[in-house]
């Protein structure tokens, strides 16, 4: 028989696992739901009974619906910076390559206005960043954040080796050795 640590610990375990099954459920109903209506159309009531699951349920981890949408951004967001490690420059393809394994919900976030939302959580990499570069990296995402944008409103269309060249062939002249110790000497960890 289980001690009672290890049954507090099961417990504790099972409540997580139906959390994130909950969480899950709320964000799938919700991306449907933007395949065809607009985000402010969208009300905790349709999300709930598309996700089956109740109101309360829904306001134990969100207040607002678009709560949601940017919990994912945030994800998506670590992802391509895990993707890419610490040096953001000219990493074009492993860019390229994170966002369109998230290219069903990229678009749908940014119909849904969250834009904006995507460009913060991008510059959210220079809050350990020295104050001397945080300008120069803002101004970096921002080329990132537009390139991406691009690709997306194509629809992803092209070759991906083919765009990730093309970026490169432009930001090369930007990626200079000053922009490239941006990324690496600017951290103060």
């Amino acid at each position: 028989m289980p001690s009672k640590e290890e049954r507090i610990e099961n417990l504790r375990r099972c409540n997580a696992e139906a959390h994130q099954l909950i969480v899950e459920s709320l964000k799938d109903a919700l991306y449907r739901l933007l395949e065809t209506k607009d985000i402010r159309d969208i009300r905790v009531v349709d999300l709930v009974k598309a996700a089956g699951v109740s109101r309360g349920v829904f306001y134990k981890s969100y207040y607002l619906v678009t709560d949601i949408l940017a919990d994912d951004i945030q994800m998506i967001a670590e992802d391509v910076r895990r993707a890419i490690g610490e040096d953001i420059g000219m990493n074009w393809k492993i860019i390229l390559e994170t966002v369109y394994r998230h290219r069903e919900k990229i678009p749908l976030l940014l119909k849904a206005g969250m834009g904006f939302e995507i460009l913060n959580q991008i510059n959210r990499s220079i809050d350990a960043v020295d104050d001397r570069f945080k300008l120069r990296i803002m101004a970096w995402n921002g080329i990132i954040f537009n390139g991406v944008l691009y690709w997306v409103e194509q629809g992803f269309a092209g070759d991906l080796d083919e765009l990730a060249a093309q970026l490169t062939e432009l930001t090369t002249p930007l990626y200079n050795a000053d922009v490239a110790a941006s990324f690496r000497d600017g951290l103060t960890i």
